[in-house]
């Protein structure tokens, strides 16, 4: 209790809440002693309620304006919102390709048992897909949507119009995409009719009983897709191995689409070296160099196809004036054809590594895995050519023939010339029987001629000569065996033919070099190894030669300069090893020879 009068306490306190109306904070400073003092006041004071009311209206007016501008920026919000989701649905809609099949129109009868308008839709959307797929997984492959999947089940407030519905006008108006839509008609016969329609496309009629409904719809959907996207259905076929049908679609649209002409004479060229009419195909790829100039797909075909029409130093000249040119994007062009015919081995390895490691570690089929292991055989690294093989499928003919040619390399090389038989004969019976290990494996009846040959079966050696006389590897390795029977003269004839069926390679100066060598005539096999790095650069072989040729004359610090040059090119050669080892040892460079000693062993 207090001594003091609660009326003089009232009227303070009166005076106090008079000051606090001037701002809310003051007012709740007043409440805050009101309450301490409220315990000694009597019956509050009218005044004192009508503060009290005064200081709620204040704060309800102060709440109400910060509630409008929150809504205010939310309206704001929502309406910027909205603008920027209405110009993101215009610039797709400016930007879409894609190919929109519309549900067909389908009678009562056929919709009662299942054929209705969107499932014949939705199976023309799978066949289209399904070609896209096949024929090039790239951004080129235009995107395919049923019409109905957009609608949905939003609702623009106040107008009861869908967002599906207006990303369809937008991209009615602004987009470029092909729509395919049509109908099914049923006759009194019960024979069923299936139009299909496209944008900018005669529509065309599949007729058949209902049981063949899903034969008809794939026609149908193929006859569109070949109309619109003519360079990738043509691509479809061919990797489908449909080679009647695209025999009878690529001309055609050849002949009615100019912009694709490149693509489709391309597409044309591989059919016809498929169908091994290798003079017609030449005719067509050079159509597509000349439609499209910088296409190394149609430069490195015509480099391989004309191995087997014009020869291998037409090849070269065609792989030389390719090499000159840059692609599309300014990156020079390079032929994987034209690096088999230089022996470059290396860059081969090389390239083909980097297409392994560009698709995340899996080769197409195991083609690429195959191709390096036959690079790192040729440049005498056997067991790490089989290692590449496990990669590959292990039951492929191509893998099967791989290994076998790899055996036959390392056998050779080994002068084991049972084990090359054997694996050479292995590789035949997979080479007569596989169109494309036959043709990725040409050179194989060659080094199954010189297996043969090597064995003293001359009749057998020949006849797998005469399979491959144009190359030069046949006419090379059939001096050898001239060479190896000591028909010396026979065999400086049969090396002359090899030279000048394909001068520019390096591949028989080589081997006109080795004979040479080994006739003890250092001289002219020096200048037969250095025709053949002049031609072959990058080829390990020539160079060994050159250093063996110089190491029999002595003349050891040259030797073991050619030797280190080689190195590069073939790292795993055991043999180039011991030699420059050897030529090391005769320099006083033991620690450098017991180096090479080291990776020999290895």
């Amino acid at each position: 209790m207090t001594d003091e009068d609660p009326r003089e306490g009232r009227i303070r306190l009166g005076r106090r809440r008079e000051k606090a109306t001037e701002s809310l904070d003051a007012i709740e400073m007043a409440e805050s002693a009101m309450e301490t003092a409220e315990p000694t006041m009597g019956p509050p004071d009218p005044a004192v309620l009508l503060v009290e009311e005064q200081r709620r209206l204040i704060k309800a007016q102060v709440s109400n304006e910060r509630m409008g501008f929150v809504l205010r920026v939310m309206t704001a919000m929502v309406g910027l919102g909205f603008v920027i989701g209405l110009a993101m649905m215009v610039w797709t809609a400016a930007h879409s390709r894609a190919v929109v099949v519309d549900p067909f129109d389908s009678p009562l009868e056929l919709t009662r048992r299942g054929h209705t308008g969107q499932v014949i839709a939705r199976s023309v959307q799978d066949v289209v897909t399904t070609i896209g797929a096949d024929a090039r997984n790239s951004a080129e492959n235009r995107a395919v949507a049923l019409n109905w999947t957009r609608d949905v089940a939003v609702v623009v407030p106040s107008t009861g119009v869908s967002v599906g519905e207006i990303d369809k006008l937008l991209r009615g108006w602004f987009g470029k995409e092909t729509h395919i839509g049509g109908a099914v008609t049923v006759s009194p016969e019960g024979e069923v009719s299936l139009t299909i329609r496209a944008d900018g496309v005669r529509g065309r009629t599949f007729t058949g009983p209902e049981s063949e409904m899903p034969q008809l719809i794939t026609e149908a959907a193929e006859y569109i897709y070949g109309r619109f996207e003519p360079q990738l259905f043509a691509s479809y076929l061919l990797q489908t191995r449909r080679y009647e049908d695209a025999e009878r679609f690529i001309p055609a649209a050849y002949a009615g689409h100019p912009g694709s002409r490149g693509a489709l004479a391309y597409d044309w060229g591989l059919l016809l070296a498929t169908l091994g009419r290798p003079e017609e195909a030449i005719e067509k790829l050079r159509l597509s160099i000349q439609a499209e100039p910088h296409d190394p797909r149609a430069w490195d075909m015509l480099v391989a196809t004309l191995f087997d029409t014009e020869g291998e130093e037409a090849a070269f000249r065609a792989g030389r004036q390719m090499i000159a040119l840059k692609d599309a994007e300014g990156v020079p062009m390079e032929s994987f054809s034209y690096l088999l015919l230089v022996q470059d081995w290396t860059r081969n390895a090389e390239a083909t590594t980097r297409d392994i490691a560009d698709n995340d570690g899996e080769g197409v089929l195991g083609a690429q895995e195959v191709s390096l292991a036959d690079s790192e055989g040729r440049r005498h690294d056997f067991a790490g050519a089989l290692r590449h093989l496990a990669a590959a499928s292990p039951d492929a003919p191509m893998t099967l023939a791989a290994r076998s040619m790899v055996e036959t390399y390392r056998a050779l090389a080994a002068g084991d010339v049972s084990a090359a038989r054997t694996a050479a004969e292995a590789l035949d019976a997979i080479w007569s029987a596989d169109d494309d290990v036959a043709f990725t494996f040409y050179e194989g009846p060659c080094f199954l001629g010189l297996a043969e040959g090597l064995a003293g079966r001359y009749r057998e050696a020949e006849a797998a000569f005469v399979r491959g006389e144009r190359y030069v590897a046949c006419a090379a390795f059939r001096a050898d065996v001239l060479e190896a029977r000591g028909l010396h003269a026979e065999a400086d004839r049969q090396y002359g033919i090899a030279i000048r069926l394909a001068p520019s390679l390096p591949f028989a100066y080589e081997r006109r070099g080795l004979a040479l060598l080994a006739r003890g005539d250092t001289a002219r096999a020096l200048t037969r190894f250095q025709d053949a790095h002049v031609r072959g650069p990058r080829w390990a072989d020539p160079l060994k030669g050159w250093g063996d040729a110089l190491a029999a004359q002595g003349r050891w610090a040259e030797a073991a300069a050619k030797y280190a040059e080689a190195e590069p090119f073939a790292p795993k050669w055991r043999e180039l090893h011991l030699a420059h080892a050897a030529a090391l040892d005769r320099l006083g460079r033991r620690r450098e020879a017991e180096a090479q000693r080291e990776k020999a062993a290895r």
